[in-house]
């Protein structure tokens, strides 16, 4: 079976992390989890970081020394009372909830329980729980015509991982099973490199909103000020013209709903239009009317839900019957910048340019302000964790006040202030990693801060100096790889033995404006001059 090769300190750091062992290994896995984890904190530039207030959960981390448990001993002891003469079916199920370094420590400690979790491919369930994984569009098809010839091509190992993966074709979880097995190819690959596979043009005077790729994969949305949003198909590793938005005005943003089957484009005309695909063919679905420009949009994660943001308002709409209806006005003092739903669509977070975030939260079919996060000036951004759990908001540098990143928490039902980052720079961009055990926060000109939870506290975990200003910062989608654009060069970091190092490099031949992985992991999409689109793809080197 695939997860026979899983091996405990080499996949995927956290997320992959099966430091609990049975025998022998134990003393060895304990020394290296110390080894990794309770390294000597290195206080930042004082260009890019000041001081961090935190209280409760979100706290300094702290070098206090406390050894893992034993887990292989005491599942030893299970085993030894029974456990493994309940019915197969159920000692699957109490498996199947397990988190993925129980599992793993479940399958070292009996070989019952071992083939039970290679034959149901737990191991790859749970990851892909952590990560709220949603399977790409990966069929058999797809599998022969790209999938195979990349991992045969990519490395020996991906060769081996291809004829392991030839036996697996009609299992129910194969996207799954790729997604896992390639996440942890990529990690355990030191160096990598990307090939440009194709250029498109975008012929305007300026692409005004970042290129997206759809969920799927199968197609990225580009915007510009000619007044058009163009929507390209990728097709054998080449984008296809596909249908082009025509609008009255620039198109200002551009969103693909969760299961990539609709789009919604805004243009600074007041409004806003949504397209649905339809047996392949891309066709006009709504128009919504704002009495202001339309400056954020966002669907809810079942897609059911849109809000955007105009004006002094923020209106939700919602998807009935195949028709988009609206369902509330949510009002501000000052313009709303963006709004955003919560991973379960219970909480909405607004941006508004009186200085606040607000976060409201459904009761009975109502929006209810829950709470209100205020800055001393501007805010520029508001992102949930993947959890629901937490905020972080960033604020704008003013004549006589630093920036400043804000961290609330959900607990027992109510919203509270956990840490607040002081910074000497403006916060150019902040994203969680797809689990929420990190945070990068990115700075206006050459530096960059990952941030990791341990034990519910925030460190450090590593500063990254580049040479040029910072564009943007993003996670690929198991959030071992971190991409950032600065200058002319797109910089990939990955965890290596726990530690965040350079593991790629694309060089443009023009000012690089973004970066971001692709659905698949395997696919960077950058946007450099004024309107150069680029699909890089990941290669062995």
């Amino acid at each position: 079976m695939i997860e026979e090769h899983y091996k405990a300190r080499v996949s995927l750091n956290n997320m992959l992390d099966t430091s609990s062992t049975a025998g022998s290994d134990s003393k060895k896995s304990r020394k290296t989890h110390k080894k990794n984890r309770w390294q000597p904190y290195t206080v930042p530039s004082r260009r890019t970081f000041s001081k961090l207030d935190t209280n409760d959960e979100w706290q300094p981390f702290t070098s206090k020394k406390k050894w893992p448990s034993d887990s292989s001993r005491r599942l030893e002891k299970l085993a030894d009372k029974g456990i493994t003469d309940l019915p197969e079916e159920l000692i699957v199920k109490i498996l199947s909830n397990l988190n993925i370094k129980d599992i793993s420590a479940c399958r070292r400690v009996n070989s019952s329980w071992q083939a039970f979790v290679d034959t149901n491919h737990l191991l790859v369930r749970s990851f892909s729980r952590r990560l709220r994984f949603k399977p790409i569009s990966q069929t058999v098809e797809n599998y022969h015509s790209f999938t195979k010839g990349w991992l045969t091509g990519f490395s020996n190992a991906g060769k081996e991982l291809a004829q392991r993966l030839d036996k697996l074709l009609d299992n129910k979880y194969l996207p799954e099973i790729l997604f896992f097995n390639i996440a942890e190819l990529l990690t355990k690959t030191e160096h990598l490199t990307y090939q440009n596979t194709c250029t498109v043009h975008h012929r305007a005077d300026y692409i005004w909103n970042n290129p997206i790729f759809s969920p799927d994969g199968n197609h990225v949305v580009t915007t510009s000020s000619d007044s058009t949003a163009k929507i390209w198909e990728l097709v054998a590793g080449q984008l296809q013209h596909k249908v082009t938005i025509r609008h009255q005005n620039w198109v200002s943003k551009a969103s693909f709903s969760p299961d990539g089957s609709h789009l919604v484009t805004a243009y600074s005309d007041h409004t806003a239009e949504i397209w649905g695909l339809v047996a392949g063919q891309w066709q006009h679905k709504a128009t919504i009317r704002h009495s202001d420009q339309v400056r954020g949009i966002s669907f809810s994660s079942d897609g059911s839900h849109l809000v955007t943001a105009s004006g002094h308002t923020a209106k939700i709409w919602e998807l009935v019957a195949g028709q988009w209806q609206e369902k509330a006005t949510i009002e501000h003092s000052g313009t709303v910048s963006s709004a955003s739903f919560s991973p379960d669509g219970s909480h909405l977070v607004t941006v508004s340019g009186d200085y606040t975030t607000k976060i409201w939260g459904l009761v009975a079919e109502q929006w209810q302000l829950k709470a209100t996060i205020e800055h001393s000036e501007w805010v520029d951004k508001a992102n949930f964790s993947p959890d629901g759990n937490h905020i972080v908001t960033t604020s704008t540098p003013g004549d006589h006040t630093e920036p400043t990143t804000k961290i609330w928490a959900l607990v027992a039902g109510q919203w509270q202030p956990k840490a607040t980052i002081y910074h000497a720079e403006w916060v150019r961009g902040i994203s969680f990693s797809p689990d929420g055990s990190y945070l990068v926060t990115a700075f206006d000109f050459n530096n960059a801060i990952i941030w990791e939870r341990v034990d519910g506290q925030l460190r450090e975990k590593a500063t990254i100096s580049l040479s040029g200003s910072i564009k943007n910062a993003s996670f690929s989608p198991d959030g071992s790889h971190l991409v950032i654009s600065s200058f002319r060069t797109a910089i990939v970091w990955g965890l290596v033995g726990g530690q965040w190092k350079v593991k790629a490099t694309l060089r443009h031949s023009h000012l690089l404006r973004s970066a971001s992985f692709g659905p698949d992991g395997i696919h960077l999409l950058t946007l450099s001059g004024y309107n150069i689109t680029k699909i890089w793809l990941l290669t062995g080197c």
